[in-house]
């Protein structure tokens, strides 16, 4: 990975941005491997310029998913079953005469309280776009240089070096925090501001600029 100046405001960039994290001009190349060129056609040689995402997905290796271990399962004990034996009496006694006792209200059926169930915690992000599971992790870091998920972010231009983090409040809810990327972290379609946490549920939709995940 080599830096190279932004055709637009000159500062130096990583040479497979697909925007220049300085200015925010979407980055054009030269076919012909003259880099990163400003305007509709390469000064040099004339070809068409072309976009650096466009270039980049004609040759990018598709993201082989992480693997995940299989289920444990515990056998379940069959329960024993306790049999008695059967007692039969030989005595038999006539039926007593009783005389029909007087009605009595019914009793009202005893309310049964039951204590409500806590909200399944968040265990994943899941993308199928790309075939990526990622598991949640506390104080983790989404980016394309740096960060605990570069194997999946790590040839995805419109990621930053350090996107977003992942990270549990006071609560033990989780959250997910925009760090000033160039292209926006959005929850369920809203973009977040910089630097604000932003709490996230099971079935939520969190999208780094256009790469979208869901949370289980």
């Amino acid at each position: 990975m080599n830096l190279v100046n932004c055709p637009f405001c000159g500062k130096e960039i990583e040479d497979d941005s697909f925007y220049c994290d300085q200015c925010g001009e979407e980055l054009k190349i030269c076919p012909l491997g003259d880099g990163f060129r400003k305007g509709k056609s390469c000064g040099k040689r004339g070809e068409e310029l072309v976009t650096a995402k466009s270039a980049a997905n004609n040759q990018a290796p598709p993201v082989a998913p992480p693997t995940m271990p299989p289920p444990t399962t515990t056998p379940s004990q069959p329960q024993a079953t306790e049999k008695r034996p059967q007692i039969t009496s030989t005595v038999q006694t006539p039926p007593a005469q009783v005389e029909n006792p007087p009605p009595q209200e019914a009793d009202a059926p005893e309310k049964t309280i039951r204590p409500t169930a806590a909200p399944a915690e968040p265990k994943y992000l899941v993308s199928n776009a790309i075939n990526a599971r990622l598991d949640l992790k506390n104080g983790a870091i989404i980016g394309r240089r740096a960060g605990d998920y570069v194997n999946v972010f790590g040839n995805q231009g419109y990621i930053s070096g350090t996107h977003a983090r992942l990270q549990k409040n006071a609560s033990g809810a989780w959250e997910i925090v925009d760090l000033d990327s160039s292209n926006g972290t959005f929850l369920n379609g809203q973009k977040l501001f910089a630097n604000q946490p932003a709490a996230f549920k099971i079935g939520d939709t969190i999208a780094f600029y256009d790469l979208k995940f869901v949370v289980e």
